[in-house]
């Protein structure tokens, strides 16, 4: 445990350097490339193990803009994904008073959005849509919430508005977290009920190891779609994604 947490450290510190020295000298795509290896090297320190399902398609950084989205269980969902799809993220404001996370993902460009808040939903959908036409990928979580990751929870429809405004393709994502000596569900990085930050991070350390599994559906095109109808196809997608990943064995 004590080499995770020192692992964790110089992560920590690592960002720091990539982030305000290293790359306000880079490219955009530089940048990015930095952040997805950070983002592996880190979930390797900590003993997180990703597996991409074999039929999962991923697109070239800055191919074109796309909105992904996925179910959401825990913060380290932002870096599987980061560590494959290097994404501009959609994430709650309370993020930003996280010791040390807050000032790194502030730097990774977050758009925040304070939940129950129709004009912080407004402006969300705006910064999304100006970071689609810039040709930026961006992920969201349009559960609004983090689960134990048994069923994905209804998706709220205001993400998808800026995926139709700048007529950009859905992908979905879903992402199960399982013990990886049985490989059955694993509840240890679920995000939910009181726990905070620095306790989820304790419990995820303290594991002995953790595996997430993750699949990427169809691209589903936006164009012709309302915000509503592109929300249900989404969910139908992360659903059976899921069903799919739940039903894998080793």
């Amino acid at each position: 445990m004590l080499i995770k947490y020192l692992r964790l450290i110089g992560a920590f510190i690592e960002a720091f350097w990539i982030l305000w020295v290293r790359c306000p000298r880079l490219s955009r795509e530089a940048k990015w490339a930095e952040i997805q290896a950070w983002s592996q090297r880190t979930l390797c320190g900590m003993g997180v193990t990703v597996h991409l399902s074999p039929e999962s398609n991923l697109s070239p950084m800055f191919e074109s803009p796309q909105l992904l989205v996925a179910n959401h269980v825990s913060w380290l969902d932002v870096l599987v994904i980061q560590s494959l799809q290097p994404s501009i993220f959609v994430a709650k404001k309370e993020v930003r008073s996280w010791p040390v996370v807050g000032a790194i993902v502030q730097a990774c460009e977050v758009v925040f959005v304070s939940r129950g808040s129709p004009s912080s939903a407004r402006q969300m959908v705006r910064d999304v849509s100006e970071a689609l036409a810039q040709g930026y990928r961006v992920t969201g979580f349009p559960e609004g919430t983090s689960t134990e990751g048994h069923a994905v929870r209804h998706f709220h429809a205001n993400l998808f508005e800026a995926a139709i405004e700048r007529e950009v393709d859905v992908h979905p994502m879903a992402l199960r977290y399982v013990n990886d000596q049985t490989g059955e569900h694993c509840l240890v990085p679920a995000f939910v009920g009181e726990i905070g930050f620095v306790e989820s991070l304790h419990k995820i350390l303290t594991a002995p190891s953790i595996t997430v599994r993750l699949s990427t559906g169809e691209a589903l095109p936006s164009k012709g779609h309302t915000r509503k109808s592109l929300a249900q196809l989404s969910h139908l997608s992360v659903s059976a994604q899921l069903e799919a990943l739940s039903a894998t064995n080793h």
